[in-house]
């Protein structure tokens, strides 16, 4: 093969060598420019690492800051539908009450002979604000005592019907002594619905079912 090589190159070598040690060979100026780009170079490098690394950081910040606030939000809304509930319990179980009450009034006036036009006035309007109560509560309260109440609600309807026809002197099935069974069921009734929203607020652990030696309510 041909070379490109002087014929005092190819006696001596170490001219060769020499050639090349000055090819390779930069000046200053050429340094200093490969040195000032190698510069910029890890610069730019190091400035687009340092961005990345920022918003990588500010990410996760707030995403953990979205999540926060997630959370506390749930814990407001918890507790202001533990607040409602409590409030629409509260009022439920008084007018289911009153209810019970004025039902247990009108049978002993009525067993005894003593009724008077106003029982069924009296009946009536309580069962309009348990009506009202009892349609607001619907909206709120949990299911297992919507069950347990509305069954208590509908045999305190009965108890009522049953009162008026007796006091009309309308022939009915169900003696004055099955209302009162009824009356003793239905008080029964009052125990399990105020154990059953009292476990659903989480401040009872009293059995559901009123025990045999418990008072009356």
């Amino acid at each position: 093969m041909r070379t490109l090589y002087s014929a005092q190159e190819r006696r001596n070598p170490g001219t060769r060598a020499c050639h090349w040690a000055k090819f390779w060979t930069m000046d200053p100026s050429t340094s200093a420019l490969i040195v000032a780009v190698v510069g910029v170079i890890g610069t730019l490098t190091s400035g687009l690492l340092a961005h990345r690394s920022a918003l990588q950081a500010k990410a996760v910040e707030l995403d953990h800051a979205e999540r926060q606030r997630r959370e506390e939000q749930l814990s407001i809304e918890r507790r202001e539908s533990l607040s409602a509930r409590r409030d629409s319990y509260a009022a439920f179980n008084q007018r289911l009450r009153q209810f019970h009450s004025v039902l247990s009034r009108n049978y002993l006036s009525l067993a005894s002979g003593q009724t008077s036009p106003q029982q069924g006035d009296e009946r009536e309007e309580s069962r309009r604000m348990l009506r009202n109560v009892y349609a607001e509560a619907q909206m709120v309260i949990s299911d297992d005592v919507l069950a347990v109440a509305g069954n208590l609600v509908h045999q305190l309807h009965r108890i009522h019907a049953l009162l008026s026809q007796h006091e009309q002197g309308i022939a009915t099935e169900e003696s004055l002594e099955d209302i009162k069974d009824r009356l003793e069921r239905a008080s029964e009734g009052l125990y399990e619905v105020r154990q059953t929203m009292r476990r659903d607020l989480g401040t009872s652990s009293l059995p559901i079912h009123r025990p045999d030696d418990y008072g009356a309510t």
